[in-house]
């Protein structure tokens, strides 16, 4: 017997892409691999009537979907020397789960006043952030990297924030942002 795919006219607001259903597939395991409830899955895609029944074919709207691997650069905030920027890298993780791998060209963290350490963090509004102190490369001037590897109750959407900020490892205390931006560009790489 065969099927015609059934694709929605449109996907809500803040949709960030369709999903193809391959053979084998079922609702429930697209909702496992894209770590949202499977009732918000059916309840976005209305034009599968039965979800217990899915096609090959088949077009599902995905929430909040980012498609990973995806790259952004991070905008300077505020006075930077010349060379200076950054970049996050989303990916999954060595462990399971989606890890935010981040790259800077700095200064020294004095630059910016008494501070010795730079901290990166993935912001996931209400929920709070994930951080991770960068480390140096041998370079002189070195690039600084991290990579945040974040809880699988958690995952990665176009409103996520990223951060870099110098702060002071003894006394806590944290400085600026001095790189930034949230990841609703983030794109293929």
């Amino acid at each position: 017997m065969s099927y015609g795919s059934r694709v929605p006219v449109s996907c809500p607001v803040g949709f960030k892409g369709r999903y193809t259903v391959p053979p084998g597939d079922t609702m429930f395991m697209i909702a496992q691999m894209f770590r949202i409830p499977l009732d918000t899955l059916v309840r976005v895609n209305p034009h599968i009537t039965n979800p217990s029944i899915i096609y090959p074919g088949d077009v599902l709207c995905v929430p909040a979907l980012i498609t990973i691997p995806c790259c952004i650069a991070l905008n300077k905030i505020g006075r930077h020397p010349f060379g200076s920027g950054g970049v996050a890298f989303v990916n999954f993780g060595p462990r399971g789960g989606e890890v935010i791998s981040v790259m800077a060209t700095l200064p020294q963290q004095s630059y910016f006043g008494n501070f010795d350490i730079y901290i990166a963090t993935a912001f996931f509004g209400d929920f709070g952030g994930f951080g991770n102190q960068l480390f140096p490369t041998p370079e002189d001037p070195p690039t600084w990297a991290t990579r945040i590897e974040l809880p699988t109750i958690v995952s990665v959407s176009p409103e996520v924030q990223i951060a870099v900020q110098p702060s002071n490892s003894l006394t806590g205390v944290s400085g600026p942002i001095i790189l930034f931006n949230d990841l609703t560009s983030c794109v293929l790489c």
